[in-house]
C-alpha cells in the first residue's frame, strides 16, 4: 500500500474572559473603604502556527487526506497546559505520495505478486515467468558481485603501483 507524507496547518481561537480577580481582597493597611467596580469583557484569542506532519498507508491521496481528518480537524477542541480550551480552525491539508525508489527485490516482489493473483494463467507459463525472474535476478546479483570485486582490484592495483620509498641506505 502506497505511504503519503501529510502537513497539517491551522489555527487554534478561544475566547478569555478574566475570572476571579478581584481587588477589594487584599489591600495594605491604611486603605480602607476600597470598591472593586472592574469588569472583564470577553476576548477573542486567535493564534496562527499549528503544524503537524506524519506518514500514512493510504490506497490513494484522497484516502490520505481522510485519515488526516482523524488527526486534526476543524472544531477539535484541545485543552492546553494552562487550562484553556480552544478549538482548532482552519486547517489546511497537504498530501503527497512518498517515491519509493525502484530496486531489485522490490520489482521483484511486485512482479510475483501480480503472477501469483493472476487466475486462469497456464501453469507451464508461470512457471516460465518465474525462471525468467529467477534468472534476472541472479544475473543481476552477480554483476554486483562483480562490480564490488572489480572496485577492490582496481584498489588493491593503486596500492601496489605506489611507489614505496628506498630505506636502502638507512642505518
Amino acid at each position: 500500500m502506497p505511504k503519503y507524507n501529510v502537513t497539517l496547518s491551522f489555527s487554534l481561537r478561544t475566547e478569555i474572559e478574566p475570572e476571579g480577580i478581584h481587588f477589594d481582597r487584599d489591600y495594605p493597611d491604611g486603605v480602607e473603604d476600597i470598591s472593586d467596580d472592574s469588569y472583564w469583557s470577553r476576548q477573542d484569542v486567535d493564534a496562527d502556527g499549528g503544524s503537524v506532519t506524519f506518514t500514512v498507508e493510504a490506497e490513494s491521496e484522497e484516502d490520505a487526506e481522510r485519515l488526516s481528518e482523524e488527526v486534526v480537524y476543524d472544531g477539535q477542541e484541545w485543552t492546553d497546559d494552562s487550562g484553556f480550551a480552544w478549538l482548532v480552525d482552519g486547517v489546511s491539508v497537504e498530501v503527497e505520495k512518498v517515491e519509493i525508489p525502484m530496486d531489485l527485490d522490490r520489482a521483484t516482489a511486485l512482479v510475483e505478486a501480480y503472477l501469483a493473483s493472476m487466475e486462469g494463467m497456464d501453469d507451464d507459463l508461470k512457471e516460465a515467468f518465474s525462471f525468467l525472474m529467477d534468472t534476472v535476478v541472479d544475473q543481476a546479483r552477480r554483476a554486483v558481485e562483480l562490480a564490488t570485486t572489480i572496485t577492490e582490484l582496481r584498489s588493491e592495483i593503486r596500492r601496489l603501483s605506489t611507489p614505496t620509498p628506498d630505506v636502502s641506505g638507512v642505518s
